[in-house]
């Protein structure tokens, strides 16, 4: 959860999300998730290869391996490229809101550097390319109609060279100019709006003849801008990898996931490495070393600046609150709101920023209009004292064809922000009202000894010393990420003896610092 803005007022997306996900999905997803490395997952091979048995199946035939029929079904495209751009200038401002942008202008001015290289052999529609690092941990890249190109902080992280975040470009890069990002548009318009809020950043609205041209294109691409295209190869593998470490299996195909496998997709890819004539160019980094350099100091993990969970209770040092949530429930974390799901999904309750002044008659009217075709009605209000500070608080009901759902309201000040509290319950209304007053009252100005004790994670590139291990490494540099997952970060075996001077990424605790 991010610092207020003083902007238009959004929908009511937590409303329309217990709606949608609670009703009709039966799931609940409030954002990106804190996951845990989990045990027994397997670090990776030399050059970042599997360590299971057997491994990816050696290529024997003519055809591209893993390669399936095309999907007869042409997607619909908007009108013009140049409602290509319009679109996507849009959506990128959303994006910024949704999301947010990482804040390191030397950063943005590297990977932009590498990607307007790239667009140079970028096929078809000519678009004026933009190329800006998302404020998201998981590694991801998505592209807009128009030429709008995203990817994550947790993506560069992943990386080890300029082949590899080239070849992610490329990626990106074929998908906008083959317009296929400007069908994905076409159809996440038409869903409800918190379908399109929940698929925001998701590289899972392509279909799969989409995903093998955009990566056919994209490694051409890159060898035609003086990269490797067996970068994408590395870079399959370490995603691979970092994916069993979240899972603890091999990722399994789940329902509208349209992905090819990334296991087949790296065997095909590196065939088609083999197959690609290309010459190597200067790179805008000079080699690996000044690769890491430029990436080095990016945060790692949850960043402090949205906000930090210890236990059920969430501390926001910009923002200078906390709140704590009930125990046992699952929490999340976003860019614009902050919650927790009840373990059976059943209920949930959202904290988000209801917008600047501090009139809560006003700031619930604003409310009630804007979800009232969602088919919500306030059945009952009262002032209250929070934190002893005025709040307001409202009864309301929302009934669908699903059924219907309770949901409390708690309106409240802090520091001239109005903030809404919404839970939402489908059943054991009792149970969960006391739970979702309790999660008000726990609402206060963040005291100053809890302040002090936040800290982020944040990428440091080390040098390794004779002899020395990863693991002795890890110890010696208070190196925060668990063995497997330097191993996946560094494309490395974990029990491997590194080379002396050999650069290795860490993940490092530091105190955080307000940015006001």
């Amino acid at each position: 959860m991010t610092r207020v803005r003083r902007r238009a007022t959004r929908p009511p997306r937590w409303v329309a999300l217990a709606l949608a996900v609670i009703l009709a999905l039966g799931t609940t997803e409030l954002g990106v998730s804190r996951a845990d490395d989990e045990p027994g997952a397997e670090a990776p091979t030399a050059g970042g290869g599997t360590a299971q048995a057997g491994g990816d199946a050696p290529v024997q035939t003519d055809e591209p391996v893993g390669e399936e029929e095309a999907e007869p079904d042409e997607p619909v495209v908007l009108d013009t490229v140049y409602d290509d751009e319009r679109v996507g200038r849009e959506q990128s401002e959303k994006v910024d809101a949704a999301i947010g942008i990482v804040k390191d202008d030397a950063l943005n001015a590297y990977v932009s550097a590498v990607g307007k290289r790239l667009a140079r052999y970028a096929p078809r529609y000519r678009f004026d390319y933009t190329f800006r690092v998302v404020d998201q941990d998981e590694p991801n890249a998505f592209a807009l109609p128009g030429g709008f190109v995203f990817v994550s902080r947790g993506l560069l992280a992943l990386t080890n060279s300029e082949d590899e975040l080239a070849n992610v470009l490329g990626h990106e890069i074929a998908h906008v100019a083959a317009r296929h990002a400007a069908a994905r548009q076409q159809v996440t318009d038409a869903m409800p709006g918190i379908v399109r809020f929940l698929s925001m950043g998701s590289l899972a609205g392509y279909n799969r003849s989409q995903e093998k041209e955009a990566d056919r294109l994209g490694q051409g691409i890159a060898g035609l801008a003086g990269y490797d295209p067996a970068g994408m190869v590395q870079f399959l593998k370490d995603l691979e990898f970092t994916e069993r470490l979240r899972l603890g299996a091999s990722r399994r195909p789940y329902f509208l996931d349209t992905h090819p496998s990334t296991r087949r997709r790296s065997a095909v890819a590196a065939q088609r490495a083999h197959m690609i004539a290309w010459k190597r160019k200067p790179g805008i980094a000079r080699d690996r070393a000044d690769y890491l350099r430029r990436i080095e100091g990016i945060v790692v993990g949850i960043s402090a600046a949205e906000g930090i969970f210890r236990g059920e209770r969430f501390i926001h040092a910009d923002l200078g609150f906390t709140i704590r949530f009930p125990s046992g429930w699952e929490t999340r974390n976003t860019h614009t709101a902050v919650g927790a799901v009840a373990p059976d999904r059943s209920a949930q309750v959202v904290l988000e920023a209801a917008g600047p002044g501090t009139d809560l008659e006003k700031a619930l009217a604003r409310f009630a209009a804007k979800a009232e075709a969602s088919g919500l009605r306030i059945e009952s209000t009262e002032k209250i004292k929070l934190a002893g500070k005025d709040a307001l608080r409202a009864d309301a009901h929302v009934s669908s064809r699903f059924g219907g759902v309770d949901v409390l309201l708690t309106f409240l000040i802090h520091h001239g922000q109005t903030f809404r509290i919404t839970g939402v319950a489908r059943r054991e209304k009792d149970r969960n009202r006391t739970l979702f007053l309790n999660v008000a009252r726990s609402f206060r100005p963040l005291p100053a000894e809890l302040r002090k004790g936040i800290r982020e994670d944040r990428l440091r590139i080390v040098e390794a010393r004779p002899g020395e291990t990863l693991a002795q490494l890890s110890e010696r540099t208070g190196n925060r990420w668990p063995l497997n997952r330097t191993a996946v970060m560094n494309a490395v075996f974990a029990t491997d003896a590194l080379e002396p001077g050999q650069l290795v990424k860490v993940a490092i605790a530091q105190p955080y610092r307000v940015d006001r």
